[in-house]
Order: C-alpha cells, then sequence, then structure tokens
C-alpha cells in the first residue's frame, strides 16, 4: 500500500509498537513543539459523485490513478430522462464535530464517546442534548480530563458491552466496568498488542469477546480466540490458518465473525457462526470466502448488521496500482464467493479506518480516504448509505493531516461519530431528517 501522508505513515510505525503500554516516547507527541495543523472541520455537502473530489493530476512518478469508472461494481446512477442526474437527497443532519479531548483509545456510544486513559480509567464524553434544528449545528459533548500524556495516541478503544469494556493491554485481555467500579480483570494473557477487542450483542449470548492471539510457537501465526464468560477460551481460526484482524456482527441469534490473514502476497477471509447453547460456544464450519489482494498487518476488517444481512469492509489493494474500500454481502451465513462491490481511493492509506453500524431505518459506513492522489494529500472522512445494491453518494464530515481511528454507535433517531485526527479526539452526532 502507498500511505498518503507524513501522519500517515507516522500511524503507521506507531500501530505497531501500540497495544496496552505503548513506548515511552508517546509522551513527546503532546509536547508543545510539534504543533499539529488543526483539522479541517466542513460542513456536510453531498455530492452525487461517488469517489468524491476529482483528484488532481498526478505528480511524477506518474502512477495511475483510480477513478469510478473503471470499477463496474459501483456504477453512477443513471440519468433520468432529461439527462441530469437524480438529485440527492441525504437522509442525515450531520452537526459540526466538537473536539471533546487529545488522541486517545476512544469508543463511540449512545450515550457519548468513551475514552480510556493511561491509568485504565475511563472517562465519558458525554453526549447532550441533542438540537431539534432541521439544519446542522455544532455537536454537543462534555469534555475528557487530561492532557496529551495522559492518553495513548494510537492505541485501539475498547469493546463496549453490557456496561463494560474489554481491550488488549500488555498482552492480555482485560475488563473493567464502565464506571470503575470494579478493579481491571485479566481474561486471558495471550493477546497481541495493537488488535482490536470485538463482540456483538445477541440474544442467548453470554458476555463474550473475540481477540487476535499471540503465535503459540516460534513459528507459528497469530490466531482468532473468543473468550466467553464462564468457559474456555475456543481457537476461531482453523488448523493451519492465523488471523490478523478480526470483526463480529449480530445476526439475532448467533454472531457472524470474520477474519482476516494479512500476507503480502493474498488476504484470505474466513467466515464462521458461532451459536451459543447453555452459555457454551458452538463453532459452524470455517469458511474461506473470500481471497483479497496484497495487505498489511495494519490492515482491519469491520463488519454491520443491515436490513440485508452482514456486510463487512476492507481497505485493501484491488491489484498493483489501485486500492479502495471493499464491501462484501455476507448474507446470515458463512459462504464462498459473496458480491463486492468497490469504493475507489484516488491513492493508497496505510492506516484506513471504517466504522459502520445501522440507524435511521438504513445502514451507514464511514470511511478515510485521501483526498488527492499525491503521497501528501489531506484525509477526507466520508460518510456513505449501505443500499441494497451497494453504497450511496459519499458526504463529507471532515478532513485532516492524518486520522487514526474511526468509530461509530448508533442510538435513539441518530448516531454518535467519533474520530482521532491531528493528535485530537472529535465527536459529532448523525441525526436522522425525517425525524423531528
Amino acid at each position: 500500500m502507498r500511505p498518503s501522508s507524513r501522519f500517515a505513515r507516522f500511524l503507521a510505525n506507531a500501530l505497531l509498537l501500540a497495544g496496552a503500554a505503548l513506548p515511552t516516547g508517546c509522551n513527546d507527541r503532546g509536547k508543545p513543539q510539534s504543533q499539529p495543523t488543526p483539522p479541517k472541520v466542513t460542513r456536510p455537502a453531498a455530492s452525487i459523485s461517488i469517489s468524491g473530489p476529482k483528484p488532481a493530476p498526478r505528480q511524477e512518478p506518474a502512477v495511475e490513478a483510480l477513478s469510478v469508472s473503471e470499477i463496474p461494481d459501483e456504477a453512477l446512477p443513471a440519468p433520468t430522462t432529461s439527462g441530469s442526474a437524480p438529485e440527492f437527497k441525504s437522509k442525515l443532519i450531520i452537526d459540526e464535530p466538537q473536539e471533546i479531548g487529545p488522541a486517545g483509545q476512544m469508543t463511540a456510544s449512545e450515550r457519548g464517546v468513551v475514552m480510556l486513559d493511561r491509568a485504565d480509567e475511563l472517562q465519558l464524553a458525554k453526549r447532550l442534548a441533542a438540537s431539534s434544528s432541521a439544519t446542522s449545528e455544532r455537536a454537543r459533548f462534555a469534555m475528557v480530563k487530561g492532557g496529551a500524556n495522559d492518553f495513548f495516541a494510537v492505541a485501539r478503544g475498547p469493546l463496549l458491552q453490557r456496561g463494560k469494556a474489554y481491550w488488549v493491554r500488555d498482552g492480555k485481555l482485560v475488563r473493567r466496568a464502565l464506571d470503575n467500579s470494579t478493579p481491571l480483570e485479566v481474561l486471558a494473557t495471550d493477546a497481541r498488542n495493537g488488535t482490536r477487542v470485538v463482540g456483538a450483542d445477541v440474544s442467548d449470548a453470554p458476555a463474550h469477546a473475540l481477540y487476535i492471539s499471540n503465535p503459540s510457537t516460534e513459528d507459528g501465526a497469530p490466531r482468532a480466540k473468543l473468550w466467553v464468560e464462564g468457559g474456555e477460551n475456543v481457537v476461531l481460526s482453523p488448523e493451519g490458518a492465523g488471523a490478523s484482524s478480526i470483526t463480529v456482527a449480530g445476526t439475532g441469534r448467533h454472531l457472524f465473525t470474520v477474519a482476516i490473514d494479512a500476507r503480502s502476497a493474498m488476504t484470505p477471509m474466513h467466515g464462521r457462526s458461532v451459536h451459543f447453547a447453555a452459555g457454551k460456544a458452538e463453532l459452524g464450519p470455517d469458511v474461506v470466502m473470500w481471497v483479497g489482494s496484497t495487505s498489511q498487518m495494519l490492515s482491519e476488517v469491520f463488519a454491520t448488521t443491515t436490513p440485508w444481512g452482514v456486510r463487512a469492509f476492507l481497505p485493501i489493494e484491488r491489484d498493483v496500482s489501485h486500492f479502495g474500500l471493499v464491501m462484501l454481502e455476507l448474507g446470515n451465513e458463512p459462504h464462498m464467493d459473496p458480491k463486492t462491490v468497490w469504493r475507489g481511493y484516488p491513492n493508497g492509506l496505510d492506516v484506513a479506518p471504517v466504522a459502520s453500524a445501522s440507524f435511521c431505518g438504513t445502514a451507514f459506513v464511514a470511511y478515510v480516504r485521501p483526498e488527492t492522489p499525491q503521497p501528501e494529500a489531506r484525509q477526507l472522512l466520508e460518510l456513505a448509505e449501505i443500499t441494497e445494491s451497494g453504497l450511496g453518494p459519499a458526504e463529507t464530515v471532515g478532513s485532516a493531516l492524518g486520522f487514526a481511528n474511526v468509530s461509530l454507535a448508533s442510538a435513539t433517531n441518530s448516531a454518535v461519530l467519533a474520530y482521532v485526527a491531528d493528535f485530537r479526539t472529535f465527536a459529532t452526532t448523525l441525526r436522522c431528517s425525517h425525524k423531528k
């Protein structure tokens, strides 16, 4: 992949060292002698151009830039009889983002944004009373306490589930009550630093967490595992396969797990259903659903439940000269050769955050892409509706030198979108335009 900015290259190096305890060098990132350029936050601007702003001509060395017209999976809307494109009407009111604190481990929730500091204390940047205006306004959130040196700038945000937070700390899977009323619990001692913990709240499922484990042997590969309250850890990766990133979606009564095994030559994507009986996990067969091109250890897979079944997202190279976000239509059970839809990026991105959720009667995906093909280009945070046939037009939430993380959580008639950009953490509200 081709990094699009100095900030992205910094994140790529830092995330390799991220985990429960980052090196003390992280403290230097918060010192005043290196002040980042404030992110440029723009009001949402819908565009019927699927690829967003047209990239400027690429400078030497010339490399072919990807345009949506080259991607038959994602065609532009058909023109009307009058010859003009249909008018795009957004289903959302995107409020202006508000800074809630320094860059740190964060996860959006219905109540606001949960941030985790270096002392393993959880803080809530509470969402305040939402506006009822029919136009975009400034989002309203409380601030978190502490400065840049009180947080890990690039570590993964915690899994939030049933009043508790789960994350990886010093090679251990740990959890704590969101109100800090319980001590830190160690659930597993083989977790891989710098990886995410995921889960989905489905009926009949006990408290659980899916994570990436360290190799069990010197020449072994990291593997996907499932921790279940009151039970033994279950290995999800089949024999002979590894896992570098895992995600999960709920399908009502069971988990749909999706894992990738990032390799230099190819990226297999595995799917597996997990049912629960009397609190015990029962695994369905492992299915290699799709095989992608080259990826990196920083590549991450994401998934969400939509009205049309599970959708998985992976920012990845399509071939040696094209990069983009692939959406896979997975349905409710793992199967081979799912339909794919590509959204082209004008350049590659080593740290390419994605988040998705269902709200306002449909589902949405937020993703970060380079603004232009130039290596030092700024990055855009865009939002698109997930439709039955693919992805809707992109709406711009904001731009920055670089984004480290994005999180999206549904709420009543709205959603909370949080992100880490240019060494700070921001939050905004996405309100349903058809709701008063």
